[in-house]
């Protein structure tokens, strides 16, 4: 018994188009799968919930692993208020390497997206990141992005 690959990072959204145009838009990611509406006995045992309907749509930049996007139409859940903290047990995000983290922070503010992180270059060697941010995307899901050395030949590190 293996885990083979990562797949993709799941997202519920509140509103799948929404969500999709900043993806796009804002990111530049390309839709790699649906977008799709879909609802079965199968997804409604995989998910938990009876009668399930879910709009969804996979995000990426064609390396394999993708962020999933789900828009629970049924059952339907009123957003949580959007939560700061990025140090509570069962935060999460998804981290992206960027060639400009520099570039990605002006480009956020202007949008007025709040980004946290230094603004200073790191001197560190592979693979640790150089420059670093964090930010939200429009439901309150946390991103990274990371800008690095390029991985030297023969490196196993991620």
């Amino acid at each position: 018994m293996n885990v083979e690959s990562i797949y993709h990072t799941g997202f519920v959204v509140e509103n799948l188009e929404r969500s999709l145009n900043f993806y796009q838009g804002v990111l530049g990611m390309k839709i790699e799968r649906g977008p799709a509406e879909s609802s079965s006995p199968w997804l409604a045992q995989v998910v938990g919930y009876e009668n399930v309907l879910m709009k969804m749509a996979y995000v990426g930049v064609g390396d394999g692993h993708s962020i999933e996007l789900i828009e629970y139409v049924k059952p339907y859940a009123e957003p949580q208020p959007r939560l700061y903290d990025r140090n509570r047990p069962g935060s999460a995000h998804a981290a992206m390497v960027v060639d400009d983290v520099t570039a990605w922070r002006a480009k956020l503010e202007q949008l007025s997206i709040h980004v946290f992180g230094p603004r200073e270059v790191r001197d560190v060697e592979f693979p640790w990141a150089r420059m670093a941010i964090y930010f939200q995307d429009p439901d309150g899901n946390w991103l990274e992005m990371v800008e690095r050395h390029p991985k030297p030949e023969g490196s196993t590190e991620n």
